[in-house]
């Protein structure tokens, strides 16, 4: 029980520094399994990607600047913080639509801009088209999809962030 205490309170401590190897782990696999494994993203895949680049932004500055100016170190810690819970959002969100319990955007799906399109014009468009939709799954380990996996990340670390936010402004 001593060792789980020591764990807990050494990632308690070190959150920023988690948070912010957590997202450029997270943001290198979605790019490794783009560039390398040729996953390629959908249209729910890009805020999951742009919410984990605030947070490497963010908390670089926070860590940059705990030592010498504490009000805006922890402004850095709050938008690190906001920053997960929006990743928290879209890749819920997105698992939500990969399960099929409730419908994604219409970018998800293939549309047509105009009526007056015939069948011979829409089937050439389509050719040179790479269409990845939003609720398969394309990868999955343990019966978990991608944005699970970021979903159940960004929430433990966002509701850590926010428990070592109210420890400092109690401070």
């Amino acid at each position: 029980m001593d060792y789980v205490t020591k764990l807990w309170r050494f990632t308690f401590n070190n959150i920023l520094e988690i948070g912010l190897l957590a997202s450029v782990f997270m943001l290198s696999g979605a790019y490794g399994f783009e560039y390398i494994g040729g996953l390629f993203p959908c249209d729910l895949c890009w805020p999951q990607r742009y919410a984990h680049m605030a947070v490497i932004i963010f908390a670089g500055f926070a860590l940059y600047l705990k030592k010498s100016d504490n009000v805006k170190w922890l402004r850095f810690k709050v938008m690190t913080a906001f920053s997960y819970f929006i990743s928290v959002g879209y890749s819920g969100y997105h698992a939500g639509v990969e399960q099929k319990w409730w419908e994604g955007p219409d970018s998800c799906t293939l549309q047509t801009s105009d009526g007056e399109q015939s069948a011979a014009q829409f089937f050439e468009q389509l050719q040179g088209v790479t269409f990845i939709r939003c609720d398969e799954i394309p990868w999955e380990l343990f019966g978990i999809s991608m944005a699970g996996y970021n979903f159940l990340i960004s929430l433990v670390l966002s509701i850590m962030l926010s428990l070592s936010l109210r420890q400092d402004l109690r401070k």
